[in-house]
């Protein structure tokens, strides 16, 4: 880090910067150019729901569980497929993600807008999710996580409250 930067960064923590002026005249920025008819009768419509499909990987010895053991899920390849069979390619997008913080009920399913979070899901489970709830938009009960174990460090699934990613 330059000397300049850290004696502005030590200024700001201290309350003593001046607000910065712009350089020069205001710049106007277009954000989005205009679109033509033609464009907007090829256009994909937004996605109506995202699947979040759990990839996270920890050592062996790590205090919290997996929910895949090598980065790779058979779980989001039988998604995908059975989603784009279903005829959902353009109106479901499934996703890999990074640690969802379910590690105890994993692997670990999320669908977006409906924030219906699935736990213990396995790849023969893929088939109810797609059928029920991406297509019929009823969420698998028996796949459910519990209200009182979604973004709270107190799930009676989890260990110590010590433990930590």
């Amino acid at each position: 880090m330059s000397r300049r930067l850290r004696g502005v960064l030590a200024e700001l923590l201290a309350g003593e910067a001046e607000p910065m002026a712009a350089p020069g005249p205001p710049v106007m920025l277009e954000l989005s150019a205009p679109v033509g008819r033609a464009q907007e009768e090829h256009r994909l419509p937004a996605f109506e729901r995202h699947v979040f499909v759990c990839h996270n990987v920890r050592p062996a010895d790590a205090p919290r569980p997996s929910c895949t053991t090598d980065g790779k899920s058979d779980l989001h390849t039988q998604l995908q497929q059975l989603s784009r069979a279903a005829g959902l390619a353009n109106r479901v997008r499934i996703n890999k993600s990074g640690c969802l913080d379910q590690c105890e009920h994993g692997p670990t399913v999320v669908v977006y807008p409906d924030a219906i979070w699935y736990g213990k899901v396995r790849p023969e489970d893929a088939a109810e999710i797609v059928a029920e709830h991406l297509v019929a938009g009823r969420p698998v009960e028996r796949l459910r996580l519990a209200e009182g174990c979604v973004n709270t460090k107190s799930c009676p699934h989890r260990g110590s409250e010590e433990v930590k990613q």
